[in-house]
């Protein structure tokens, strides 16, 4: 299993996988999309507040997924031009995305996980937390971090 945004990072991942991929093995490229209400938490103000436009969410929603399919597509065309097989694409959108990935991982009984980092140093990764380093520790598999 491969993650990909379409960041410099996620192609070192994805080349990285395309390494270890033999014939029978099966390679699944996911994208994971975080949606509007996921980063607010609820579509609508607390306490009686100003209502969030619930269009504004579903035009996002929409436009993330469209955008997610996208990346994945630019991958799986890539595997596909290099005539690979067994390849599959998802985009991922049910549930926070780090917990997302894991429980994908889980159900597909995948047995390692490529993931770019995006080489947060220590203090940096204290505020904004890593996408990478939760998958590391949370995913039941092995997880190859590429630099």
């Amino acid at each position: 299993m491969v993650l990909v945004d379409g960041s410099e990072h996620a192609d070192k991942a994805f080349e990285k996988a395309l390494e270890f991929k033999q014939d029978a093995d099966t390679l699944y490229i996911c994208h994971s999309c975080q949606y509007p209400e996921q980063v607010l938490a609820t579509p609508m103000a607390p306490m009686g507040g100003i209502p969030i436009d619930l269009q504004f969410f579903e035009e996002q929603k929409k436009m993330l997924e469209e955008h997610a399919k996208k990346i994945v597509a630019k991958y799986l065309e890539h595997c596909k031009s290099r005539n690979l097989s067994n390849v599959h694409s998802f985009v991922l959108t049910a549930g926070h995305p780090k917990e997302q990935v894991c429980e994908f991982a889980k159900e597909k009984s995948v047995n390692t996980i490529f993931v770019g980092t995006r080489g947060l140093g220590a203090i940096k990764k204290i505020f904004v937390g890593s996408f990478s380093d939760y998958i590391l520790h949370h995913a039941e598999c092995d997880v190859m971090l590429v630099k």
